[in-house]
Order: C-alpha cells, then structure tokens, then sequence
C-alpha cells in the first residue's frame, strides 16, 4: 500500500494530542501498564463494544452472557491459562483470579457439563474487561495501549460438535 501523504503519529501520540488518551494519569493512578480514555476516547470504546455485541447478536446468532470478572483457579485451568502464566494474572487474597480474558468466564459456563449434540453449536458473546500483568520482559519497552494491564474485550465463544469444529 501507498504511504499516507500526511505525517503518521504512534496511536498514543495521537490519542493524547486529541485529548482522548491519558497515560500520564492512567499511571498515577495504577501504576505503569494502566491508561485513562477519557470523553470522546471513552465515548469510542463503549461504542465498538455495543457495536460488536449488537452485530454478533442480531446478526450472527450469539447470545450475549455478562459473565464474572473474578473466576477460581479451575476455569483459568479449564482454559489454559494456568499453570504456565500464572505469574501474568492478577490473583486476590482468597486465590481467585481477575480474568485476563471474557473466554475463560465464557467458556467455563459449560465446565464439567455434557451437552447434546442437538443443542449444538451454542454461540456465546460477552464484553469485560481483562487484566494482565505483563509480567514478561517483552512488551516492557512498548508505549500506548500495546501491553497494558487492563483492556476491554468483546469475546466470541462457540461450543460444537467434533465433527464442525473446523467449520
């Protein structure tokens, strides 16, 4: 593709001459990894996020879950996540865990269930935000929304049969 004929500006640079994006503050009040939207910044991420639970919903068949941001240690196993990043999570006093991503609340909704195949495929859409520690060398020199500990996601999960999975 053809280079802009305009100066182009990294993502935070930008957000931040726009007033929509506040590093400084997000770090002040959170520490490094953490950012602020603020106005027409906050405007725009609730709006994808209606947007893609609207069109994955009206337009795609997904029910849409508003599943919890906290989960025990089996979903996180369930999923994938532990043992391997457990030092990337953000685990409270009582061992439960803020989730790094809507699939491990979403998929965990079926955990340890049998679902008939004639029930199938279900098709689960949810919306949360997901914290990460980051806690890996890479990404520590990365600036803007790149590596951040906390982000908003809208997460699809579809349960099928075997035989549909590449489907």
């Amino acid at each position: 593709p053809a280079r802009p004929a305009f100066p182009v500006k990294p993502h935070h640079e930008l957000g931040e001459e726009l007033g929509i994006l506040d590093m400084p503050r997000g770090t002040k009040v959170s520490g490094p990894g953490f950012s602020v939207l603020i106005g027409e910044g906050a405007l725009l991420e609730r709006a994808l996020i209606s947007f893609f639970l609207t069109v994955h919903t009206q337009e795609h068949g997904y029910t849409e879950v508003a599943a919890p941001f906290l989960v025990r240690r089996e979903a996180l196993f369930g999923t994938g996540q532990l043992p391997k990043l457990e030092d990337d999570m953000y685990r409270t006093d009582d061992d439960m865990f803020l989730i790094p991503t809507a699939e491990v609340s979403i998929t965990n909704l079926h955990r340890d269930e049998i679902l008939e195949a004639k029930d199938l495929p279900r098709r689960l859409v949810g919306y949360s935000p997901c914290f990460r520690r980051e806690a890996g060398s890479y990404g520590r020199e990365t600036k803007g929304l790149t590596r951040v500990h906390q982000f908003s996601k809208v997460e699809m999960v579809r349960i099928v049969t075997p035989e549909t999975s590449y489907d």
